[in-house]
């Protein structure tokens, strides 16, 4: 890609705010470098003066997004306690940041994406468990948090789409599945991506984690 001779006026930061916003407007699939330069109101080679390509500006972005998240984490509190409020926290950063879930999936682990997940272990670290099952239940938590976001943004998507293409949810005939049928005669399909589903899986993993700990406790 050819590059301009001069440096240009603007900046990395200009860039990234750029990318953020056209995320949020447009989402990753039509995400191209050619539609970030309009953006800009710049030519596309111009942005190449600071990322060769676009898993370049991906992967700062996952940096940059990673760092937000490390600085909000609490510092008080047992394991239990700091892992709860480190995945409401996650959460909020992820949604705060069009489509960074996504961006922290198709980038590779830096030294602060590296850093968050250390973080997180730091947590864990003081419970009875073993190196394996520390590192196995942080995983699950950080992945639940960053599919949970990816699941909310693609039930938006979905939404726009059926306004859109004038379709209704009540369309759906579900008189052949039982079960599903008394649930949504009960309203429960309000629950997917909602708060209240959000916070019963992180519960969940957690009283799993607990379990293990009052396991190894007992064992010891």
């Amino acid at each position: 890609m050819n590059t301009p001779n001069r440096r240009p006026h603007i900046s990395e930061e200009k860039i990234t705010t750029a990318s953020w916003k056209l995320l949020e407007n447009q989402g990753i699939g039509n995400f191209t470098m050619r539609n970030l330069a309009k953006e800009l109101n710049v030519q596309a080679p111009t942005i190449y003066w600071y990322f060769k390509n676009k898993q370049s500006l991906f992967q700062t972005l996952a940096n940059l997004v990673s760092r937000e998240i490390i600085n909000d984490l609490p510092k008080n509190g047992n394991w239990r306690e700091r892992l709860q409020l480190s995945a409401t926290v996650i959460r909020s950063k992820l949604q705060q940041f069009p489509c960074s879930a996504q961006i922290l999936m198709k980038t590779r682990p830096e030294a602060d994406y590296l850093q968050l997940f250390e973080s997180l272990l730091k947590m864990i670290e003081p419970a009875p468990l073993t190196d394996e099952q520390k590192f196995s239940y942080t995983s699950h938590l950080f992945n639940f948090v960053i599919n949970y976001v990816i699941d909310e943004y693609e039930q938006r998507m979905l939404a726009v789409t059926l306004i859109e293409e004038n379709s209704e949810e009540s369309s759906l005939d579900l008189s052949q599945f039982e079960l599903l049928q008394r649930m949504h005669e009960a309203d429960l399909f309000k629950l997917i991506g909602s708060d209240e589903l959000f916070y019963s899986g992180i519960d969940l993993l957690l009283d799993g984690i607990e379990k293990r700990v009052m396991a190894n406790e007992q064992g010891n």
